[in-house]
């Protein structure tokens, strides 16, 4: 089983409902986003074009490229639609007293 660090990323009530929030979190660059009290972090970087969610948008639970339009499920990171075919990353998140903090594997596997 792979060990996580969380890392604390963003005070709770900083990331908007049905938004995102873009975070370099240790060296990946990270967008937060929150539906109703979950949160889900993915990575940065559209798998199609290589591209950031920046400028884009959530629309249930996908989050859509501004790109080219791909969209990925942000729960599972998986490609739903085209331009895109190939999942992205995503990470564990939680919230303690009131920041979000994201797990990133932890590299010193100790």
């Amino acid at each position: 089983m792979t060990r996580q660090s969380f890392i604390a990323v963003a005070k709770s009530e900083s990331i908007p409902e049905r938004g995102l929030s873009c975070h370099l979190v240790g060296e990946i660059a990270v967008v937060i986003c929150r539906i109703k009290d979950e949160y889900f972090a993915l990575e940065n970087r559209c798998s199609h074009a290589l591209s950031t969610f920046d400028e884009g948008r959530i629309r249930g639970y996908r989050i859509l490229c501004p790109m080219h339009g791909a969209a990925f499920d942000i729960r599972d990171g998986s490609a739903v639609s085209l331009p895109a075919k190939t999942a992205i990353r995503t990470f564990p998140v939680r919230v303690i007293d009131g920041m979000v903090e994201v797990g990133l594997p932890d590299i010193h596997g100790g």
